[in-house]
């Protein structure tokens, strides 16, 4: 996949020249529209829970960063470079911003006060929970230690060139309003865990916590 980027911009360049190409790097696309389900799983995740009075898991990413840009705000952009004339290759991504940041951003978009319980990478590895995409995945998590730097790139240039880009929260409060107008969704979603395998990870996960603290001596 990664070559066949490479492979593009490199036919695109010899093309037309490189003082006639705009490349733009987007990496995480997301908003309302998001027919990948990965930018709009988690506030409808938290969504759900909210109004069902239910926990939701979390992958224990501390470390990991995230730069998600609004569809709307590339296209802009990307009209803008054909009208302008803009030449180069660019970042056009969005803020670089925690992990925790977006789940925070998620959460608050939903409304959801409930318990947000963190589960460390070696156990979901255990539990099959595959990454970043696909079914039973934890949408937009990555393994630290095969993602370094990853949600780190610079944006600097394409912001010197009118890149412009909106709040991650107001992102994902539209996308959040457009998973709920085509409730109920998809029978499979692209990304994501299902209803019935989130409860049961939770219940793993929770029972786990529970000999965990019975195992643990009292303090004096």
């Amino acid at each position: 996949y990664g070559a066949a980027k490479v492979a593009c911009e490199q036919h695109v360049i010899a093309a037309f020249g490189r003082a006639h190409c705009a490349i733009a790097r987007a990496g995480l696309i997301g908003g309302p529209g998001d027919a990948t389900d990965r930018s709009g799983y988690w506030p409808l995740r938290f969504w759900n829970a909210a109004q069902a009075k239910q926990a939701v898991l979390l992958p224990d990413a501390p470390s990991q960063r995230m730069q998600l840009i609004d569809v709307r705000d590339l296209a802009s952009w990307l009209l803008h470079c054909a009208v302008a004339q803009v030449s180069g290759s660019f970042n056009a991504l969005g803020e670089s911003l925690p992990f925790d940041d977006f789940m925070a951003a998620a959460q608050a978009v939903a409304g959801f006060q409930g318990p947000a319980l963190r589960a460390s990478e070696a156990w979901l590895g255990e539990q099959g929970v595959a990454y970043w995409a696909g079914p039973k995945s934890f949408p937009l998590w990555v393994p630290s230690k095969t993602h370094q730097g990853f949600g780190s790139r610079s944006t600097v240039l394409a912001r010197q060139h009118g890149l412009a880009t909106r709040s991650l929260r107001a992102t994902l409060q539209d996308g959040l309003a457009w998973e709920l107008a085509r409730e109920p969704g998809p029978a499979q979603r692209k990304a994501g865990l299902s209803g019935a395998d989130e409860q049961t990870l939770l219940a793993t996960w929770q029972a786990k916590a529970a000999l965990r603290r019975a195992a643990t001596p009292p303090q004096p």
